[in-house]
């Protein structure tokens, strides 16, 4: 039988970016559950929309009494939050609407959400942050310089494989006098160009058997009709983009390429596709959001989406997608954000689904946290294996 929420807390904290943010526990007769909501720099328009943290605690003491008393059902306070919150939770906050869904699955399963999904076989690899800037802040134009420790062979060695590979391009940026601290993902910042910071990336991946990818954020870029790249002094027409990102893609042999154009040009992403043979993804071209993946499908605009619980705004609505994502054919990557908290519920997803990806860096321990959780759910499953990805 399902618990019942008996009552509803919650507090002001503060991100990997030291910005507001919430945290919202849940007490059941089973104890106390916690969660906390992320925000991303890089926000597509078309996700839940978040409320300022003080807005929420002015509304908080009318709006729990929605929720107490209701079972600590996931999809029955999904739908309450839904009904409250109205299409893009704006009235409530998807920050609000997210925290407590995931508190709410974390009570559901006494903090265990992967087996109320049902899969837990099969284990994402990190796709792990190496370089950053655009939006994340760094010198350079492309958002993150990313890798994925394909070789591995159980979450413990894909770890140590990301976590060695930023220690080698940290010590040769150093070794160069080209290392600038760290951005909000914990990624190096380095003030190498675009096309060198890959040349460097790419290199040390090899050594370890990683292959690469790129975030390019295109919507960041993208302005009066040009991708404009200030470090590298160009500006792209939407060919001319084409022309670099499938350069890239031969070049590198990269396994994965995010946004790659604005986020409203479905069009490029279905002729990227077309021409290259690796991981096409879209971030802010879906936002987690069902109607524009149902889109992306028909239109074969890629074939891999980025899923991010606070996009969807719950737990109910980031697993519909999640699923509508499999049966149309495209790879689903359960994300991150860049103003992340040590919350670690993502990773219980990533592997409930079956997704062959997660994003969530490297260093940092709000990014750390993700991969000990993998760590603890790989530890308690029976005979896990690693995902089945093909790249």
């Amino acid at each position: 039988m399902a618990s019942i929420i008996k009552d509803i807390f919650l507090s002001k904290i503060y991100n990997s970016r030291g910005e507001p943010s919430i945290k919202v526990s849940v007490l059941t007769e089973k104890g106390l559950f916690s969660s906390c909501a992320p925000h991303g720099a890089s926000s597509g328009k078309y996700e839940a929309k978040n409320l300022e943290v003080g807005k929420i605690e002015k509304m908080f003491p009318k709006l729990k009494k929605n929720f107490i008393g209701l079972e600590a059902d996931f999809s029955v306070v999904d739908e309450m939050l839904g009904q409250s919150g109205g299409d893009d939770f704006a009235k409530i906050g998807g920050n609000f609407s997210i925290a407590l869904s995931q508190a709410v699955c974390k009570a559901a399963s006494q903090n265990n959400p992967c087996r109320l999904f049902g899969q837990t076989k099969y284990f994402p690899f990190p796709l792990g942050n190496v370089i950053g800037g655009g939006a994340h802040g760094g010198g350079t134009d492309i958002q993150e310089f990313l890798v994925i420790p394909i070789k591995a062979k159980s979450i413990q060695d894909a770890a140590e494989t990301n976590f060695a590979i930023w220690h080698r391009v940290e010590n040769a940026l150093k070794a160069k006098g080209f290392v600038a601290g760290k951005n909000d993902e914990g990624a190096l910042v380095s003030r190498l160009n675009d096309l060198k910071t890959l040349d460097l990336v790419s290199e040390i991946a090899e050594d370890f058997g990683a292959r690469v990818g790129l975030d390019f954020a295109a919507s960041e870029l993208y302005g009066r009709g040009q991708y404009v790249y200030g470090k590298l002094g160009k500006r792209f027409s939407v060919g001319e983009q084409m022309e670099f990102v499938v350069h890239l893609i031969k070049t590198y042999r990269l396994a994965y390429v995010e946004d790659p154009f604005q986020q409203n040009d479905f069009s490029a992403f279905s002729e990227l596709a077309k021409k290259a043979r690796c991981l096409i993804c879209g971030d802010d071209l879906f936002a987690s959001h069902q109607e524009r993946l149902k889109k992306g499908i028909k239109m074969k605009a890629g074939n891999a989406v980025i899923l991010k619980p606070n996009q969807a705004g719950t737990v109910s609505k980031i697993l519909e997608t999640a699923e509508l994502a499999k049966k149309g054919g495209f790879v689903p990557v359960v994300s991150h954000r860049s103003g992340d908290t040590c919350d670690s519920f993502i990773s219980d997803l990533a592997v409930g689904i079956g997704a062959p990806l997660i994003k969530c860096g490297i260093m940092g321990s709000e990014r750390a946290a993700k991969i000990n959780r993998l760590m603890e759910i790989w530890n308690s499953a029976r005979r896990p294996e690693m995902a089945k990805l093909k790249i």
